[in-house]
């Protein structure tokens, strides 16, 4: 990697919009970015805005829609609740469901974003739910990015992320599903994201672990994997 090659810190201002509300059966705490370019280039062609509201848009329906889909699932047990267990002569508990969302900007700069969106859900049971989406993207022409993408297309990406995640299970080994559910390898459409000093590859909860063990990530820093990341959308310092 050129070490040599400048950081751009990209003129965007990320802000915060949250919406909540609760029911008897259903509440919901959502917080989600919103990009905009900082006033001195609102009205340049430093970026095409038309690519940052449909990214502002996407991150919006994708939100909304699972909320919408929670919410339906809270009416259907509200259904059954006031109609069947109410009256039933079982103790039955009342359950009050839920969703949680919030992210974090890791990555903005070099004219690329990276936010991961985390979800929490909770519809019953012993316990919640926890999801974890990125947003990647080259803001000069609105591509999502994937994984293959952060890599030089002379390298093996596949190969050198499997051998980093099984030597960093074989770590911990206890920690990881070794039989059924074990970790077999990365996706084509393997989630990600990425933070100044690297990139985090993640699995949500029961992917390749118990559920006690969390979101598990693994980061591939750019000190030690340097060479192998394309340069156009990764930079030092």
């Amino acid at each position: 990697m050129d070490n040599n090659r400048p950081c751009i810190n990209n003129p965007l201002y990320i802000y915060r919009k949250n919406i909540n509300k609760e029911s008897e059966f259903f509440k919901y705490d959502i917080s989600y970015p919103i990009l905009m370019p900082f006033a001195t280039y609102f009205n340049t062609s430093f970026y095409n805005m038309t690519i940052i509201n449909k990214i502002n848009q996407t991150i919006y329906n994708d939100i909304i829609k699972y909320k919408n889909e929670i919410k339906k699932q809270s009416k259907e047990y509200e259904k059954e609740y006031i109609n069947i267990f109410s009256k039933s002569k079982e103790d039955y508990v009342k359950y009050q469901y839920e969703l949680i969302v919030d992210y974090k900007v890791t990555y903005n700069k070099n004219h690329i974003i990276s936010i991961p969106i985390q979800k929490y859900e909770f519809t019953g049971g012993a316990h919640g739910m926890t999801y974890l989406d990125s947003y990647n993207y080259d803001l000069r022409d609105g591509k999502r990015l994937r994984l293959s993408d952060m890599f030089k297309k002379d390298v093996d990406y596949k190969k050198i992320v499997d051998t980093f995640i099984e030597e960093s299970i074989n770590k911990n080994k206890e920690l990881y599903f070794q039989d059924e559910g074990k970790f077999t390898g990365i996706s084509d459409s393997q989630q990600f994201y990425i933070e100044d000093d690297g990139v985090v590859v993640y699995f949500n909860l029961y992917d390749i672990a118990p559920y006690y063990v969390g979101i598990p990530k693994f980061k591939l820093t750019f000190d030690e994997f340097g060479e192998c990341f394309n340069i156009k959308y990764i930079c030092r310092g």
